[in-house]
């Protein structure tokens, strides 16, 4: 009788060590980035990675980003969990009163233009979580350092390595065991966006781009199965925008020649900012500019849309102008020389379509126009299968990616977990 008890009892032990095992399974999450990537590119080519995602995790076709509907903005609201009234990055470019010029000219990478929220990468390493960041923005500061254990260093834009060496520094980490490996690991892609902006959004060389993507995917996938035992992973995958295709430019320049606006202007994409000169009357200006309703929507600094999430900040300009698709801005200093000299910003047309050197698809406009939405995909561990999200919002990407981690989101944060993506 005692033996069978011994035995009874060890059997017990044996198990529970077992099931302590099974939890205990450390988890690592990878977290992609895809630029400009919009369902409607999936849709117009072969994705067998993602469609394979769609089978056994979660996905969805509207994942909404925040205003503008830009890069930098979503590349900041994504990582954060926060709108851009909490963060700081109100747009690709715009004026700081203190800093100055952000956008062109300036360093995109340096944390410090971030005003607020902690990234997902700063809210892990906070936590005694490792983190690696490739070729995202903001991934280090001039006056902090680095801000995750593993970047890659600091260069200019086209000096940064191309996508498919990103994935092979993120499957080396995945392939470490040792005692130092991150537990989150946040990559940026190129992905389609250049190719749609320059060919138009179901292009041959889109698809072509979007191809790559899935492929990149696969690799992802397959390094994320291949972890030994005791490890175990997720991929959450998303976008900062969609795109559209376009037709007429607006010309900014033009336009404030036409009725002298004294002002600074930070244009791009389906939006412009406004900063009037001391003395420059925003009554007067928002009235010039109101027949043009039906090309773009004028706001006031205090009265934009409730979809802006702005906020009332020193960073955000007297008028914003808000195009409607088709037509996309384009400031004075976007235009060539030569086309400075035959008196584009003068004499031309307020809108024409560009005979050379003009985009096909853009971004940047109201986040209700379902164009601007974009993909998300989720597969791996604690990931519920073949279910589909109806929508989600960029500032959610967050708190799920640190749910999945078993961690606090950061402080402060607006979005919350996604509960229908996870397992039950």
């Amino acid at each position: 009788m005692k033996r069978f008890v011994r035995l009874a009892f060890a059997l017990a032990c044996g198990l529970l060590v077992a099931a302590g095992a099974a939890q205990a399974a450390e988890r690592t999450v990878v977290v992609v980035l895809f630029d400009g990537f919009s369902p409607a590119m999936a849709d117009a080519t072969t994705t067998p990675n993602l469609d394979r995602i769609k089978r056994e995790g979660a996905w969805s076709r509207h994942l909404v980003p925040a205003f503008p509907t830009l890069s930098m903005t979503n590349h900041n609201s994504y990582s954060t969990g926060c709108w851009p009234e909490h963060h700081g990055i109100v747009s690709n470019i715009f004026y700081d009163p203190k800093r100055g010029l952000f956008g062109r000219g300036a360093d995109l990478d340096d944390a410090d233009w971030r005003t607020g929220c902690e990234t997902m990468r700063e809210a892990a390493e906070r936590q005694h979580v490792r983190a690696a960041v490739f070729n995202w923005v903001g991934r280090w500061s001039k006056t902090r350092g680095a801000r995750a254990s593993y970047i890659n260093p600091d260069v200019p834009y086209l000096l940064e390595p191309g996508d498919d060496r990103v994935a092979d520094k993120a499957i080396a980490l995945l392939r470490d065991n040792g005692p130092n490996h991150p537990r989150l690991i946040a990559l940026y892609f190129q992905g389609p966006d250049e190719a749609a902006h320059y060919h138009g959004v179901v292009a041959p060389e889109t698809q072509a781009a979007v191809r790559h993507a899935d492929a990149i995917v696969g690799r992802l996938m397959a390094a994320i199965a291949a972890l030994p035992p005791g490890r175990e992973g997720t991929l959450v995958i998303g976008t900062d925008h969609g795109m559209i295709d376009v037709g007429p430019l607006v010309n900014v320049g033009r336009l404030m020649e036409k009725f002298d606006i004294h002002a600074k202007q930070a244009s791009d994409g389906g939006t412009a900012f406004l900063y009037l000169d001391k003395g420059e009357s925003a009554d007067r200006v928002a009235a010039v500019l109101a027949p043009y309703k039906d090309v773009f929507q004028v706001y006031r600094k205090g009265h934009f849309p409730p979809f802006a999430h702005l906020g009332n900040g020193p960073r955000l300009p007297d008028l914003m102008l808000v195009t409607h698709p088709p037509y996309w801005m384009v400031g004075p200093e976007m235009f060539p020389q030569w086309a400075d000299m035959l008196g584009i910003n003068y004499f031309w047309p307020v809108a024409f379509v560009p005979f050379t050197g003009g985009l096909k698809a853009e971004h940047g406009y109201d986040p209700a126009i379902v164009q601007m939405h974009g993909i998300f995909y989720a597969w791996g561990a604690g990931v519920a299968k073949g279910k589909q999200i109806p929508r989600l919002d960029m500032i959610d990407i967050h708190p799920t990616v640190m749910k999945l981690l078993g961690l606090q989101p950061g402080h402060p944060v607006d979005g919350k977990p996604v509960d229908a993506l996870f397992a039950q």
